[in-house]
């Protein structure tokens, strides 16, 4: 079976993926993806950082449908039976799940899956201890709004200080979810077998779709059911098995042969069959009624199989398994959960969380100046300086503060007090690829193209891996007329991130620049695979279509584009030049009334619009806009003013 790869090349020891996270190794590769141990630039502290396969989120459907699900995981409180999901961030267009990093304990063991193939048996005090642990963890997920975790497996369930912790929550739901979000179900996706068993995979198998990792799917998702609480029941059932015999595999399954059709059928058969192999008696009961076949037979929720492993567990210990309590966070945690939740496009709950992460600790600049660029993302440029300055204000010496205030300041015109700001990041820290991006952009915006391409150069060199470095050096040589060196960069930026439609837009920018109109059309098409809702790209489609005569065609894309935008000016008013051109002035007029009650003090307009009026010989519109025109109109439009006096004059003369 194919080793499955995230889009591009792996990461290896040293890289930086976004600029924050420097990778030491590969903790291991599996049915979603790569888990890559790497440390925090900011904090130096260890987390493990899991990236997602292409095929879960092949467009815009199935990404959306994945941030939905990982959003709940997010939005946990931390537990100490659950591994927390620190962040949620993309990174040249892939999504990165941030979470907590839990080393090997003395003998290498870091998932349940380690202490059983260590083939020591498990003292069956420690199996129902973390048996309870598991449904408290599980317990407390449910109650915030995981419906269920669908793919309890031993490898899913980590082991940290004697302590059972869950993990990757939500995750399979999200890939099952993404999967048929793409309106294909026909694929089979295997992952191959690990030191782990058999992966995460997406089946297709007997004509029925099923997500999940062999030996570990109940039976109502093997057959193309779906799952709930209750089929997480059946699974950790089948990891209890495991636990209370130390079988390294799950009942039910026979040796894998190649075939996962026949595979998943033989488990299916025998799980239906309801034989339960032996397991000792103190816990063959609570794993047989896990094991029903029938969902309703089995424990309703964790809470129910719970309350009947504690009197065990009390029996042998006379104690009780803690109960922990939760829901004092900390500063860290809130600011961590206001990055996941901005990655995710819930920007005023972002705003939110910085609000309390500050409330507990207004000394920390990296909170303010985080939430300035969660403002300078939403266009509160001063707000976003206010919160750079009260950072710099705390800790002066943090380059990427200044480098933040310094692009805030340009976007508003401060190009001078932008370019101070950035001296001072780059004295502070000469190697931050990011700054040296943000004052080639700042550069771009001052109109000094050839200093921006240096200053992109300076960022590629530092990080060859920053997508938007290169797309930004590709803009910057389209200002200086290099067009086809602006593609090159472009395509190398979609080399790193395929799901780059800025870069394929620019593509299709250069494409016109170049007289080639079929190829800009191409690449826009290509851009609005990837975002269908660009009203910009929707716009230069049209006005390609409009420049080959497709007219029809044309007003399609406007049309798109003022659905998604219908406070979109040039729109309004190229709509409006093509129905002139097509002879339809009527529509036309319609079109530059949107546009005048837009912005009516553009002459442009009301000369079009006088236009279309004198087509549909109406006299007294027609002089009216001409004069209204000849108003407005700068010196610049001489001959077009001439030509509105003339006809004033011949339409008054009738």
């Amino acid at each position: 079976m194919p080793d499955p790869q995230p889009s591009g090349n792996l990461y290896t020891k040293g890289d930086v993926i976004g600029g924050t996270y420097e990778v030491c190794s590969i903790l291991g590769k599996g049915g979603f993806g790569v888990v890559y141990l790497v440390l925090h630039r900011g904090s130096n502290e260890p987390w493990a950082l899991k990236t997602f396969r292409d095929e879960f989120l092949a467009d815009a459907h199935a990404r959306e449908a994945f941030e939905k699900e990982a959003l709940l995981w997010v939005r946990l409180e931390t537990h100490p039976h659950i591994v927390a999901a620190q962040c949620v961030r993309e990174f040249s267009g892939r999504l990165f799940v941030a979470m907590d990093y839990v080393p090997p304990d003395t003998e290498g063991r870091v998932t349940l899956f380690d202490h059983l193939r260590s083939g020591k048996p498990l003292d069956q005090n420690r199996v129902l201890e973390w048996a309870i642990q598991f449904c408290l963890g599980m317990n407390h997920a449910t109650s915030h709004g995981i419906k269920c975790h669908r793919d309890i497996k031993p490898a899913n369930i980590l082991i940290c200080d004697g302590a059972v912790r869950i993990s990757d929550f939500g995750l399979s739901a999200a890939a099952e979810m993404a999967w048929k979000a793409t309106g294909e179900h026909s694929g089979t996706i295997v992952s191959p077998a690990t030191a782990t068993g058999l992966s995460f995979s997406v089946l297709h198998t007997d004509g029925k779709a099923s997500c999940g990792t062999p030996g570990y799917m109940p039976p109502e998702v093997y057959r193309g059911e779906g799952a709930d609480l209750r089929s997480d029941i059946y699974s950790f059932g089948l990891v209890l098995w495991q636990m209370a015999t130390g079988s390294a595999v799950p009942p039910f399954v026979g040796a894998f042969r190649g075939d996962i059709e026949a595979y998943m059928r033989g488990a299916y058969e025998r799980q239906m069959l309801g034989h339960v192999p032996a397991a000792p008696s103190l816990l063959h009961a609570v794993i047989e009624r896990c094991l029903q076949p029938d969902p309703s037979n089995r424990y309703a929720n964790f809470k129910d199989l719970r309350a009947v492993l504690a009197p065990l567990y009390a029996s042998l210990t006379g104690q009780a398994v803690p109960t922990p309590v939760v829901g004092n966070q900390s500063a860290a945690f809130w600011n961590d959960k206001a990055m996941s939740l901005a990655a995710l496009g819930q920007q005023q709950e972002a705003i939110a969380c910085y609000d309390k992460a500050l409330a507990l600790c207004p000394e920390e600049p990296k909170i303010w100046t985080n939430k300035g660029l969660l403002l300078h993302k939403l266009g509160c440029f001063e707000e976003a300086i206010y919160c750079h300055d009260r950072a710099l204000a705390l800790d002066p010496n943090l380059d990427g503060i200044w480098s933040n205030k310094a692009a805030s300041l340009a976007a508003i015109g401060r190009h001078e007090e932008a370019n101070v700001c950035y001296g001072k990041a780059l004295a502070l820290g000469s190697g931050n690829a990011a700054a040296w991006n943000d004052k080639g952009v700042a550069m771009d915006s001052a109109r000094r193209y050839r200093e921006a391409v240096a200053c992109f150069d300076k960022a590629i060199a530092i990080d060859p891996r920053y997508a938007e470095a290169w797309n930004n050096k590709g803009v910057a040589l389209g200002f200086l007329d290099s067009h086809e060196d602006a593609i090159a960069c472009y395509k190398h930026a979609l080399s790193i991130n395929p799901r780059y439609a800025e870069a394929l837009f620019n593509i299709g920018l250069s494409f016109v620049a170049l007289g080639r109109p079929r190829d800009a059309i191409h690449a826009y098409d290509a851009s609005l695979e990837i975002n269908p809702r660009d009203a910009d790209v929707w716009y230069a489609k049209a006005n390609r279509l409009d420049a080959l005569g497709c007219v029809d065609e044309a007003i399609s894309c406007y049309n798109n584009a003022l659905r998604i935008n219908p406070h979109f000016v040039d729109a309004w008013d190229n709509k409006g030049g093509t129905l002139v051109s097509a002879q339809r002035f009527r529509e036309a007029l319609e079109c530059y009334d949107a546009a005048l009650a837009i912005d009516p003090n553009d002459p442009r307009r009301w000369f079009n619009k006088a236009y279309a009026e004198d087509q549909l010989a109406n006299v007294v519109e027609c002089v009216r806009n001409y004069r209204r025109f000849t108003e407005l109109a700068p010196a610049q439009f001489a001959e077009q003013i001439a030509y509105a006096r003339r006809r004033i004059g011949e339409l008054r003369g009738r």
